[in-house]
């Protein structure tokens, strides 16, 4: 049968082939006397081999990684190497001291979090299929700081609270995305994280990006890490208050720089809604994930320009056709995807910030008509308020109609945020209200119910309150969301059955009695956080054939394996081989893989 890839698992339920099958585990499937403790999973293993099954073994140490080179940017390294092994350890610190380390597939990597004008050590291990370590390659970096632009608006998000909340807004749908300050690894940025797949992680700059009189008219700047696997990085402006742009249906006028990556490629557009083509001048190579880059989008009177890293990529003939715009940065792709800024700037005319007012949660509901309310209370100096909104209806109208909101018993117009914007079923639909005092007013609870007045079928994916005036008494109480953590995973499994001569089975053909080779390969994704493996073993059937040891010199981290397996006493027809890896901590759950095989005459 043909190679193929085989998801990985915890303990828990498996679907297969169409079936369900529960895994027998404790506390999983089947009753548990209370006082029952599971047994934790090992953290090293020992080899076994049943009788007549040939495993492989270590052979010499890895050969040392060559050619290191670090680059420095701001508060951070990027390494490269070259080599040919399966995984390697990098391991930074103080010269002297390298107290950090990290397992990776790549042989690339950036170190974030690090102080300006501070010389580190790198030390590069080469680790084999079995954590066989190689002596290290060493090199020495030292982060450097760029010096501040002229720029209207400039934020490297370096504050331990970061987003500032006088300058920047979250939206997403729902609760499905973090803007929070990096940890650990990538501490001393702003990390956007999100959990929900294909579910945009939008910040919204709360000062307006206002055009320059000049040939240059302005230059929106982001450094970020690249998009991950199959995810996409947008920088929108926007005129009218908006939060967030669902989709690729943009509002009129509008502007959108779109960086997507998909099958190891990267793409870069300036998109508008009348689609102005864009003119690429160079290919923009595949963008390693976990690397930052600058890019800028640079509007000008002939037209638009994309820099990466300083160089043109792109350009095209579209030119805005507003003074004003909000500025949005966007993250999308699979669920997980997140990305660390360090640098949002606005090269253009000076602009005003708006005054900063902490308001309560709200609450939203849709319905025909508005709800009777109880006991308000109005919060003390607050003189009015903008409430932001994106509707997600099913509609198939080409136009959308008139909305109006309830609020304390207040009733007022829901306008489109962006005239013109698109009304389609399953897009995101912005809208605003603008809120007198006397409708900023809270239940007992502190928070501010509002009433979408509609007979659609509809749903609001997201809220967003802007106070004015000058509150007195202490401010509303904010709970900091904490950031969406990257749990360390083991390798993913990929496992195709050959027959004795170790040619490939045909998909759907069965291999013969007598001997078989089953060929294993442990692969690490692209961009993930990757867990010690301290080894795995090898099922038929749920009898136990072999188990692999691999932290002979420290954690394995993936490699190639092939095992020889007799098949003289299997019965005929359908077989199954489960793969179970283990991790070098505790923390780390064990996953399983699957692959299944068929033995005939």
């Amino acid at each position: 049968m043909e190679r193929r890839r085989v998801a990985l698992i915890a303990v828990g339920v498996v679907l297969f082939a169409g079936v369900i099958t529960v895994l027998r585990t404790a506390g999983v499937g089947e009753p548990v006397a209370a006082t029952s403790v599971s047994a934790p999973p090992p953290t090293s293993l020992e080899p076994y081999a049943a009788e007549g099954v040939l495993v492989p073994t270590a052979g010499p140490l890895p050969d040392v990684p060559r050619d290191v080179v670090v680059s420095s940017g701001p508060r951070r390294l990027q390494v490269r190497w070259t080599g040919d092994a399966p995984g390697y350890e990098v391991r930074w610190g103080e010269p002297g001291r390298l107290d950090h380390s990290r397992l990776i597939t790549e042989r690339v990597t950036q170190l974030d979090g690090l102080e300006d004008e501070r010389m580190y050590e790198v030390a590069v291990y080469a680790v084999d299929a079995f954590g066989q370590r190689s002596a290290p390659a060493r090199s020495t970096g030292t982060p450097h700081a760029r010096p501040s632009g002229d720029y209207a608006l400039e934020d490297r998000f370096d504050q331990p609270d970061a987003p500032d909340p006088t300058r920047w807004r979250l939206a997403s749908r729902g609760n499905c995305a973090r803007a929070t300050p990096g940890q650990d690894d990538d501490g001393r940025r702003l990390v956007l994280s999100s959990n929900c797949a294909a579910a945009p992680a939008t910040l919204r700059s709360r000062t307006p990006f206002v055009l320059r009189d000049a040939d240059e008219l302005g230059r929106f700047v982001v450094e970020t890490d690249a998009p991950g696997g199959d995810g996409e990085l947008m920088l929108d402006l926007v005129p009218g208050p908006v939060s967030l742009v669902s989709g690729d249906l943009l509002p009129p006028d509008a502007v959108r720089l779109r960086v997507a990556t998909s099958a190891g490629t990267t793409s870069v557009q300036v998109v508008v809604p009348a689609g102005t083509p864009t003119e690429a001048l160079r290919a923009v190579p595949a963008l390693e994930t976990g690397l930052s880059h600058r890019w800028e989008l640079v509007l000008r009177r002939d037209g638009a320009r994309v820099l990466l890293d300083g160089d043109v990529v792109a350009t095209s003939p579209a030119v805005p056709a507003w003074l004003e715009a909000t500025a949005l940065v966007s993250v999308a792709g699979p669920t997980g995807q997140r990305a660390a800024i360090s640098l949002i700037a606005f090269g253009a005319a000076e602009a005003t910030t708006p005054a900063w007012v902490p308001g309560p949660e709200v609450g939203v509901q849709v319905a025909v008509a508005a709800s009777e309310t109880g006991p308000l209370q109005a919060l003390p100096g607050v003189t009015g308020g903008q409430l932001r909104m994106a509707l997600l209806h099913t509609d198939a109208s080409p136009e959308a109609p008139p909305f109006t909101l309830s609020v304390a018993g207040v009733v007022v117009p829901l306008r489109p945020a962006a005239a013109g914007a698109p009304w389609r079923a399953g897009v995101a639909y912005p809208v605003v209200a603008d809120l007198p005092a006397e409708a900023v007013r809270v239940g007992a609870t502190g928070k501010l119910t509002v009433t979408v007045v509609t007979g659609l079928r509809a749903q609001a994916t997201h809220v967003d309150l802007e106070l004015t005036g000058s509150p007195s008494g202490p401010p509303p109480s904010t709970l900091k969301v904490p950031l969406i953590d990257r749990e360390p995973e083991l390798a993913r499994v990929t496992g195709a059955v050959l027959d004795a001569s170790g040619q490939t089975v045909p998909e759907g053909a069965a291999v013969q009695r007598g001997r078989m080779v089953f060929d294993l390969a442990l692969e690490g994704r692209a961009g993930a956080r990757l867990a010690g493996l301290a080894g795995f073993s090898v099922r038929v059937d749920d009898d136990r054939v072999a188990v692999v040891p691999t932290a002979a010199g420290g954690p394995g981290i993936t490699g190639r394996y092939r095992f020889a397996l007799s098949t003289g006493d299997m019965s005929l027809g359908p077989h199954m081989i489960e793969v179970r890896l283990f991790g070098t901590s505790g923390e780390t759950r064990p996953t399983s893989a699957y692959i299944p095989f068929f033995v005939g005459r």
